[in-house]
């Protein structure tokens, strides 16, 4: 538990800064949704607001060094919830990643990040080499490859791509001679034609329209090319909360989630898309510092795991709005609808706050 001193410690920017984002969020939705009078999405992600940040609270109340070593039963009791979800999850969107708990649809694959970052943790900690060894390397890859396979199985392809940025980053952080790299970049490049003919059509179409845009304008590509538009006419200073025309019109399917961004855009113009890139980088540059002032190797690895985690999900979906890359349905974190990304971002948070506020502590 944390006493009253160690509460005068805590980092309260980097708090001010998660729900700032997550505000504008609701802000978003708000607007998004403005057009239905009976539509309550907005107050529906208050609500999962508060309960990220109660989330958020759990997590800060609790020594990260008790639960970098407990990751292993956390990663069984997860594995096993995943598997769990294959035989009686919902199925949303065509993927069967869902359960429904007091009538909120949880997507346990989201969560399942906050543990990986846990297990990476507790198994590199120990580790006195300078850089991993192949059987090192090789049993993390297994760790990772079997939450990632039953996501797979889910058919929830975005979610589970989103791994591989936390498992780069674990690698990265952990470290990785410079032949290993070049073996694994040269497998990589062996295996991509088997990824993409393993991929369904409409996966392919999804990647070509990204590199030719006219390619399918009114079918794949629409999305993308509504969402330029909509993030062009936002000119300087925007149109206006609730006057965004592509996104009140419908034009930018999606636009309360996984295009919120070309929607605020619009909405707030070139300045305020600015300034949520300026609060984003401020609060990847807090858990940074964090990491750079962490009292052990474990606080380190937790948080520069966060950053890629957090910097890797604004990188694409950004990306996706700009239609410089593929929509693969990968959530802004803090900003988009949804309460599965919004509770792993604030447990990340949470995780974070925890390293910073306990680097104080000597017992």
């Amino acid at each position: 538990m944390i006493n009253g001193r160690l509460l005068g410690r805590l980092d309260f920017i980097l708090l001010w800064l998660t729900l700032t984002l997550a505000i504008l969020g609701v802000l978003g939705v708000y607007s998004a949704s403005s057009g239905d009078p009976d539509s309550s999405l907005y107050l529906r992600q208050a609500i999962r607001i508060c309960l990220g940040l109660l989330v958020c609270l759990v997590l800060l109340s609790i020594d990260y060094r008790f639960l970098v070593d407990h990751a292993f039963f956390l990663y069984g009791v997860s594995l096993s919830i995943l598997a769990g979800v294959l035989l009686f999850g919902s199925e949303i969107n065509g993927s069967k990643s869902w359960i429904s708990i007091g009538g909120m649809n949880l997507q346990p694959s989201e969560l399942t990040k906050i543990v990986m970052i846990l297990v990476a943790t507790r198994f590199l900690t120990d580790l006195n080499e300078r850089h991993l060894t192949n059987r090192q390397l090789a049993t993390l890859g297994l760790i990772s490859a079997l939450p990632i396979a039953l996501i797979i199985l889910q058919r929830d392809l975005g979610t589970a791509l989103m791994f591989f940025p936390i498992v780069g980053g674990i690698i990265w952080v952990a470290g990785i001679r410079p032949k290993t790299v070049l073996v694994c970049l040269l497998l990589l490049l062996l295996l991509s034609p088997l990824v993409w003919f393993g991929l369904k059509d409409y996966q392919k179409q999804r990647v070509l329209v990204t590199f030719n845009p006219e390619l399918d304008p009114q079918g794949i590509g629409y999305q993308a090319r509504q969402s330029q538009i909509a993030i062009g006419s936002g000119g300087i200073f925007g149109r206006g909360i609730g006057n965004g025309l592509q996104a009140q019109l419908g034009f930018v399917p999606e636009s309360h989630t996984d295009f919120i961004f070309a929607l605020l855009a619009e909405e707030t113009g070139l300045t305020g898309a600015t300034a949520i890139l300026a609060l984003y980088l401020l609060l990847l540059l807090r858990l940074i510092d964090i990491a750079q002032k962490a009292r052990d190797r474990a606080g380190m690895l937790i948080l520069v795991v966060i950053v890629c985690m957090i910097f890797s999900h604004v990188l694409i979906n950004v990306g996706m709005a700009l239609g410089i890359m593929p929509a693969i349905g990968i959530p802004l974190p803090l900003l988009s609808y949804g309460g599965s990304s919004l509770i792993t971002v604030f447990a990340a948070i949470g995780l974070g706050l925890n390293v910073g506020l306990r680097r104080f502590v000597y017992s």
